[in-house]
């Protein structure tokens, strides 16, 4: 069960709107990639240059972090991001999690209060073990990764934020998704990292204001929905935007732009999205 302090301690209306950051739109491995050779004009344009995926989810009254990527200084520095009051974690892939250690600079060093790490049990097991120092440690200095397990297993209520966890499959790997809402109102869902959105995901998401999905690259994948399946949920789910991330270098965002459907766009690192 999530830990429900944060919902005892925050009587507030939900979050009516919320500014999506995406920090990542690229691939486990990243664009470009190691040791390949690009065509200059390629590489000259910024959106095609994509960084592990990840995105910052603001409201009036908070700020998350879904993912921590192995670039997440960067992203971070980026984009300016000072404040972080919680991180979601969709699953334990080293390209989602390798930059949590840099999440000790959102740790409160003044009174010692551990950060919120939301994700699902089979999740936190491998987090665990990649950084036992931190979650298994009592004693932690101030200035260290401090983190709070809060285990996903239902919809929960961060501080303003009404979330509902979306389960994916990924591989032999269930990816959590997030789907945020006020009330009745589906306002931002991420699922990033499956390979189906099914039947019963679908009927959460469905209508959502803004869908941020997978879609690994042109031709199908074992773990990931390529762009033809991608555009078939898409068109399922009815969201009045979509952005595709999770992307590989098939990608050359201005031509491939043009050739998505109305409503459907690429993402790009630090591209901003108001929803709600």
């Amino acid at each position: 069960m999530v830990n429900q302090k944060e919902s005892e301690m925050h009587e507030l209306e939900a979050a009516e709107k919320l500014s999506v950051t995406v920090l990542g739109s690229g691939t486990s491995q990243g664009v470009p990639v190691i040791g390949m050779e690009y065509p200059g004009e390629y590489l000259a344009n910024p959106k095609n240059i994509r960084t592990r995926p990840s995105v910052y989810i603001e409201s009036d009254l908070t700020s998350i972090l879904i993912d921590t990527t192995p670039e997440l200084r960067i992203q971070c520095l980026r984009e300016k991001i000072r404040k972080v009051d919680a991180v979601f974690v969709t699953h334990a892939h080293a390209d989602h999690i390798m930059g949590m250690d840099d999440c000790r600079r959102f740790c409160n060093h003044e009174t010692g209060e551990a950060l919120p790490i939301y994700a699902s049990k089979s999740t936190f097991k491998q987090l665990k073990r990649v950084f036992a120092y931190a979650f298994r440690l009592k004693d932690i200095p101030l200035g260290y990764f401090k983190p709070e397990a809060r285990v996903v297993s239902e919809p929960f209520r961060f501080r303003d934020l009404e979330v509902e966890p979306v389960w994916l499959p990924h591989g032999k790997t269930t990816c959590t998704g997030f789907l945020f809402k006020c009330g009745p109102k589906r306002i931002v869902a991420y699922l990033t990292d499956c390979k189906e959105v099914p039947s019963e995901a679908l009927d959460q998401v469905r209508g959502v204001d803004v869908l941020i999905l997978d879609a690994l690259r042109f031709r199908e994948h074992p773990t990931h929905l390529c762009l033809d399946e991608a555009l078939t949920a898409a068109r399922r789910i009815g969201a009045r935007e979509t952005y595709f991330t999770h992307l590989t270098h098939d990608y050359d965002h201005d031509i491939h732009q043009a050739e998505l459907p109305a409503g459907v766009y690429l993402a790009w690192d630090g591209l901003k999205i108001h929803a709600g």
